[in-house]
């Protein structure tokens, strides 16, 4: 049995990027439903490319590690629908199944808010969810953030379903 006490999480950085290759391809894979974007879409980016996400780019990534390997990832980026760049996103968040129900989206959580919060040019985050994923959605609201509305959207895996937005404004 893994203990939360054995799972640790930090930024990833570009010599992470195969292990983040490995799970972002297996969430994908696995759980096409829960995902903006499909397996298609990003099983032949190029290495250069998974180096770059892995440093976040303009944004930060962060990874669960237990033992040594990487067990989960999340991230928090600029929101391009935002053109002054005042808005977070969270994205990505993914955790193995074998880790899931530890509470470990609390480190995740953690993590992205507080470097959020260190980048003065962030006024406001929001992260969403499918309707289905009803544990996102505890664990976004169980964060403090308010509900902020409803669309209906096709997914990755061609269903039709509601993504649930929220948001949070900072207080600077």
């Amino acid at each position: 049995m893994v203990s939360p006490n054995d799972v640790t999480i930090r930024p990833l950085t570009e010599s992470d990027w195969e292990a983040l290759r490995e799970i972002r391809l297996r969430a994908l894979r696995t759980e096409p439903g829960v995902f903006f974007r499909a397996y298609a879409e990003e099983v032949d980016k190029t290495d250069d490319e998974w180096k770059e996400w892995a440093r976040g780019g303009d944004g930060r990534m962060f990874g669960l590690f237990a033992s040594g390997r990487l067990v989960g990832i999340t991230g928090a980026v600029p929101w391009r629908e935002d053109p002054s760049g005042a808005t977070a996103v969270l994205v990505a968040s993914y955790i193995a199944p074998e880790y899931r129900g530890l509470g470990l989206t609390s480190l995740f959580y953690d993590a992205r808010l507080s470097w959020i919060r260190s980048q003065p040019r962030f006024k406001r985050i929001i992260v969403s969810h499918r309707r289905t994923n009803e544990p996102s959605g505890r664990a976004i609201r169980r964060n403090g953030f308010t509900h902020a509305g409803t669309v209906s959207r096709t997914w990755p895996d061609g269903t039709v379903d509601d993504e649930v937005c929220y948001e949070m404004n900072l207080d600077r």
